[in-house]
Order: structure tokens, then C-alpha cells, then sequence
């Protein structure tokens, strides 16, 4: 055999020989070198049970990796085992080539103290502020194949907050990905949660086109996971339900905010506690998504169906339910800087674009109570139902809402009108049929000061709004209706005789007809809707009460004319056939409604003291000969004429119904 064969079988002997050493020796040299300069490899504290080299094989093998916190003592992270497997004869060509990687019972420990993490000092320690970043394109191509994450768990806790939530088992597998190649890659994660519920993700990125496509799957998430994570926006004492979803997302990691996101949401068992009581429950919420593109800010809704809502809403002078659920969050002053860098993100923003094909709601009831009036106010609405399709914030809308109120009412609304641009057109029909009214007497003691002991009330209105300005078409319907006196403990914000005008306006039947217009501008700051409709109500009851048989003869088709004056001349010696047939109307009106207390204030001149004596006889003899008790006509003096100088009686009256 020639020499320098030989001396190259040698050669390649001896390397075979040291490698095989390395390989045997690599191990342990790299688990004591790792437990002794760990520190300051890593700026932590390092233990490792075990190290396994394979230098042939480009095998890797480390178990019971334990990496400490800044203090030495508590364990921030660690693994039972990391598993790594490289095709070493790649290097050469630039390409990086894991044959797979395995890493099982990693457990970490996330704690955030203000704006620090405990593993900010990690990044803080292989930082390098002198060091400039390197902008080159890479030319090395990374292939990962085969990798695989089981049972992670991964645990965050706000130290000051004491907030915490918890991710008990977390398994990635990942059968291929590459970075600067043009292959399609591939993975799936699947996440367990600490209160129940699984998130398995599967997704696909082709390098060729830069697509990608996500899909999500959530089974049985108990809402309960999320609980500390909405207590910087609500406050809670338990969070009942479930939740599952279907989630595809597809779309250019170059062009995000172009992807189609699609699929549906189902809330289940919902249950929202807030100061010891439920402030909602829900059966089932169902949510189906066409589209979501968040660049051109549209969001494409298929359907909602929301069924089995119960909500209770209450009201203090000082707090309410939506109060003391929602916290209140200081507001921050901005700089200038921030103020224009906002302005511009505002001129960029594209407009809202929302729309629901199919909006269906049923089987709800909610729950008001009122404790800032006199009386505190329950009012329960039951059966609530809504119909809607269509829905857009960019043209007209139209929905119907059924419900049912207290005593066998109904409640109907039905709407038309725009979301966007609300001002310009809406259309909103209103109709309430056989409401007890006792469950009103709260709201009209607060206003009036008197209660409300029995009735049925019904309401049919109109209101259009166009172009700001509000015209509303109210008919107020009321039957068998009972107001109690005036309470001497509560100070109105109108006083109006309501127990006396009421009482008039009652037809033969108990029946009560009112029609309440109402216009304005709801751009006005002095406008309020309620507020006007009381005014043009109080406006008529106190017209009525205060003029009774006007009112009375009113409704019977007399003119004010006819119940108005009755003329005399001082000189006659008996009725005239004019006179007659106002009486006749005057009495007419008094027996149809008995309460009506009559006076006639005399105008005559005082030399005719004794002929007007003989008038007021045959007057008082014809009205009680029609039925008119004496005791309700009252004879008063008044001037020689009246403000017109008419000699005659002028026709008033008078209740015993006035509330004093």
C-alpha cells in the first residue's frame, strides 16, 4: 500500500475517532457548561439534568431544563425534554434543515408588575443598543419539518391586580414550514383551557403566492376563562356560558387587512352577575359572518338570532345597572403630537359599512325599575320579539318589535328610517294597547302629583322626523280611568288638575280620547320629547278643568257660543226663545256630567235690582224643571256689564272634583 494512502486512512481514522469521542464526550461537557456559565449565557440562573450529542446523526437531546427567575430561586420556565434532529451536510449550502423538533412539558411563568415582565430582563440582557440592525436580505434558506409542542402549560398572573388566567395544555404540530423557500407549509394548534373549552387552529401559507388560510375551531369555551380579562372594562362576580365559533380566515401576509374573515359565533347558557344579582341571561345568541374587511371597514353579517334574553335594568338618582357594571376609565390628556397623528388617522379611516341580512329576536323579556320617583317604578315587558332584515348604516332600515306589558297589554313598534344619517328621515309607529295604568301611576304621580288607581290605557303615535324636525301624531286611549288626591308629600313638576279633567272628559261609556301633537327640532338643546308631549297635555287638561262645561258641551257638538253668554235685556219680564234654547244646552251639558257645579255671573245695572231678581228665578226654575239639582246652581253679582258691555250672564263653573 503506498505511503499516502495510508497517512489519509490515518488521517480520516483519527477524525472518525475524535468525532466519535465529541459525540460521547459532548453531552456531558455541554450539560456542565451549560449548569456552571448559564448565567451569564443568559443573565438567569440554568440547570440541565441531561445532555445528549450525536455529531453523525446531528441528534440533540436535552432533558429537565430548568430556567430560574432574576432571584436564583423561583423557576420561570422549563421543559421535560427538547428533541432536535438537523441534517448537518445542509449547512454548507446555506439551508438550515431540522429533520424535527419535539419539545414536551415546557411550563411557564408569566408575571407582569406595571409595564415589566418577568422576562423583560431576558431581552434586556441579548439586546444590544450599539449593535445596528441589519437590513440585508437573507440569503439562508430554514426548513422545519416534523414540529411538534404537547402539553404546554403556560400561567400569567398581574402582580398588582392579582388578575390571573391559566393555559393548561397547549400542543403544536407543525409537519412543515419554510422560510425563504417557495413551499406550501402547513400546522395546527390546539389549546385547552383552565375553566373548560378547546381552541384547535389549522392553517397553510403557499411562500409561491404569500397566501395563507386560517381556520379556527372553539368548542365548548366556558366563558368564565375570560372573566379577568374583562375586568378592566366590566365589572363581574361571575360569568356563566359557553361559547363556539367557526373562524376561516384567508387572505396575503403582505395585504393583512385585505383577508376575508368569515363563519359563526354561538354564545350558549349566558349568565352576567354584577353586585350580587343577574343582570342578564341569555339561552342563545347566534351570529353567522359573510365578510369581515377591515380595510375597507365593512362588516357583512348574515343573520342574528338572539332568543331567551332576560335583562333588568335599574335606576338611582346617583348610579344605574349600566354604571355600576361599566368601569369608568380616567380620561387621558393627549399631546399635540398625539392630536395630529389621530387627526390624520381620521381623515384615512373609511366610513362604516354594516349590514345584517337577517335580524331575529325572540322570546326576550326586560325588566325597568325606577328608584328615583316617588313611588319606585317596576315595569316588566315579557315576550319580546323583533323582525328585522336588511340592515344597513348606509340607506333605510325597517324593523318590528312585539312585546307584552303588564294586564294583558301589547306593545307594537314599528320602524323605518336610517342609521347613518339618522336626523334626515325617520319613520317611527308606536302602539300600546290594554296597559294596566296603575302600572304607570309611578311616572304621573312624578309629574302631576296625583296617582293613578285604575284604568287601561292605550296610545297609537305617529313621529316622522325629516331633516331634523321632529312631528309626532299621539292618540291617547283610556278607559274606566281612576285618579287618586293630590299627594301632599310630593312636589310635581306640573301641577295640573288631572283627577278633575279626567273625570270630565269622560264620555257616557268611561271611555277617555285625547289627541296630543308634538313638533319641534331635536337639534334644539331646549327640546325634549316627553316633556312637550306633558306640556300640550297639561295645556289641555287644565283648559278642560278649568272650563268644564265648555269642555262637556264640547264633546256633546255644542259651539262656545251657545255655553258661553246668555244676553238679557234689564227691562224684560220674561225668557225669550234664544235664551230658552241656551239653557236647554246648559242643562243638557249639566246632566251629563253631575259633578258639574253651575255658575252664572250676572251683569245687570243696579237700578234693575228688582227685575233681575224675577230673571234669576225663571232661570234657576228651568234648570232644575231640566233635571238640575238647586244646590249645583250658583247666582253670583258681577259688574253692570260684561267685558264686551253686554248686559246678560256669563256662563262658568265650577267641580266638586277640584283638587285643592
Amino acid at each position: 500500500m503506498k505511503k499516502w494512502v495510508k497517512i489519509l486512512l490515518w488521517v480520516v481514522g483519527v477524525i472518525v475517532a475524535l468525532l466519535a469521542l465529541v459525540s460521547l464526550l459532548g453531552g456531558p461537557i455541554a450539560k456542565g457548561y451549560v449548569n456552571r456559565h448559564g448565567e451569564q449565557l443568559t443573565g438567569r440562573t440554568v440547570h440541565v439534568d441531561h445532555v445528549g450529542l450525536n455529531l453523525f446523526t446531528g441528534h440533540v437531546n436535552i432533558r429537565g431544563l430548568n430556567m430560574y427567575e432574576d432571584d436564583g430561586e423561583a423557576v420561570f420556565a422549563s421543559f421535560d425534554t427538547l428533541d432536535v434532529k438537523a441534517h448537518l451536510l445542509k449547512l454548507p449550502f446555506k439551508t438550515l434543515y431540522m429533520k424535527h423538533i419535539a419539545l414536551s412539558g415546557l411550563k411557564a411563568q408569566i408575571l407582569q408588575e406595571g409595564e415589566r415582565f418577568n422576562f423583560s430582563s431576558l431581552i434586556e440582557h441579548f439586546a444590544s443598543d450599539e449593535e445596528e440592525k441589519d437590513t440585508t436580505p437573507s440569503n439562508w434558506t430554514l426548513k422545519f419539518y416534523n414540529v411538534r409542542l404537547s402539553h404546554a402549560r403556560v400561567a400569567y398572573r398581574d402582580v398588582a391586580s392579582q388578575k390571573q388566567w391559566l393555559l393548561p395544555d397547549i400542543n403544536l404540530r407543525v409537519p412543515g414550514f419554510v422560510l425563504g423557500g417557495k413551499e406550501e407549509s402547513t400546522g395546527g394548534l390546539s389549546i385547552g383551557f383552565d375553566d373548560g373549552g378547546r381552541l384547535n387552529i389549522g392553517a397553510s401559507y403557499d411562500a409561491h403566492s404569500s397566501s395563507f388560510e386560517l381556520n379556527a375551531h372553539l368548542t365548548d369555551f366556558a366563558l368564565e376563562n375570560i372573566e379577568e380579562l374583562l375586568s378592566d372594562a366590566i365589572r363581574t362576580e361571575g360569568i356563566d356560558g359557553t361559547a363556539e365559533a367557526n373562524i376561516t380566515v384567508k387572505g396575503s401576509v403582505s395585504e393583512l387587512l385585505r383577508s376575508r374573515i368569515g363563519g359563526n359565533v354561538t354564545l350558549n347558557g349566558v349568565a352576567l352577575q354584577c353586585n350580587d344579582q343577574k343582570v342578564a341571561t341569555l339561552k342563545t345568541l347566534g351570529v353567522k359572518v359573510n365578510n369581515i374587511n377591515l380595510e375597507a371597514n365593512n362588516y357583512d353579517i348574515s343573520s342574528v338570532h338572539l332568543d331567551g334574553l332576560e335583562a333588568s335594568y335599574e335606576n338611582w338618582a346617583d348610579h344605574n345597572t349600566l354604571s355600576n357594571l361599566i368601569v369608568k376609565k380616567e380620561a387621558e390628556t393627549p399631546d399635540s403630537s398625539d392630536n395630529v397623528e389621530h387627526s390624520a388617522k381620521t381623515e384615512k379611516a373609511k366610513p362604516l359599512r354594516f349590514t345584517v341580512g337577517q335580524l331575529t329576536v325572540s322570546n326576550c323579556s326586560l325588566t325597568y325599575d325606577d328608584h328615583t320617583l316617588p313611588d319606585p317604578l317596576h315595569l316588566p315587558i315579557t315576550g319580546i320579539s323583533i323582525t328585522a332584515s336588511n340592515i344597513n348604516t348606509a340607506g333605510e332600515n325597517n324593523a318590528r318589535l312585539r312585546a307584552s306589558l303588564p294586564g294583558g297589554g301589547k306593545l307594537t313598534v314599528i320602524w323605518n328610517g336610517a342609521i347613518d344619517n339618522w336626523k334626515q328621515h325617520q319613520d317611527l309607529v308606536l302602539s300600546v294597547k290594554g296597559l294596566d295604568m296603575k302600572q304607570l301611576s309611578p311616572w304621573v304621580v312624578a309629574y302631576t302629583g296625583q296617582p293613578i288607581e285604575d284604568g287601561v290605557f292605550g296610545l297609537s303615535s305617529h313621529n316622522t322626523i325629516v331633516n331634523s324636525n321632529i312631528e309626532g301624531e299621539n292618540s291617547i286611549d283610556i278607559y274606566k280611568a281612576k285618579v287618586g288626591h293630590r299627594r301632599k308629600d310630593v312636589t310635581p313638576e306640573q301641577k295640573l288638575p288631572l283627577r278633575t279633567a279626567l273625570y270630565i272628559l269622560k264620555d257616557k261609556d268611561d271611555k277617555i280620547q285625547l289627541d296630543v301633537p308634538v313638533k319641534g327640532n331635536v337639534d334644539s338643546p331646549e327640546f325634549n320629547y316627553m316633556k312637550a308631549v306633558w306640556k300640550t297635555l297639561g295645556n289641555l287638561l287644565v283648559k278642560v278643568a278649568t272650563s268644564p262645561v265648555r269642555a262637556v258641551g264640547n264633546a256633546l257638538g255644542f259651539s262656545d257660543d251657545e255655553l258661553d253668554f246668555i244676553a238679557v235685556d234689564p227691562t224684560q219680564h220674561s225668557l225669550t226663545s234664544e235664551q230658552y234654547h241656551t239653557l236647554g244646552k246648559l242643562a243638557e251639558a249639566a246632566q251629563y256630567d253631575t259633578s258639574i257645579v253651575l255658575t252664572l255671573e250676572r251683569h245687570l245695572p243696579a237700578d234693575s235690582t228688582g227685575r233681575y231678581e224675577i230673571i234669576d228665578k225663571m232661570i234657576q226654575e228651568y234648570l232644575t224643571d231640566q233635571g238640575v239639582s238647586q244646590r249645583r246652581i250658583h247666582m253670583n253679582e258681577g259688574k253692570a256689564t260684561d267685558e264686551k258691555g253686554r248686559h246678560g250672564y256669563t256662563i262658568g263653573s265650577k267641580t266638586k272634583l277640584i283638587d285643592e
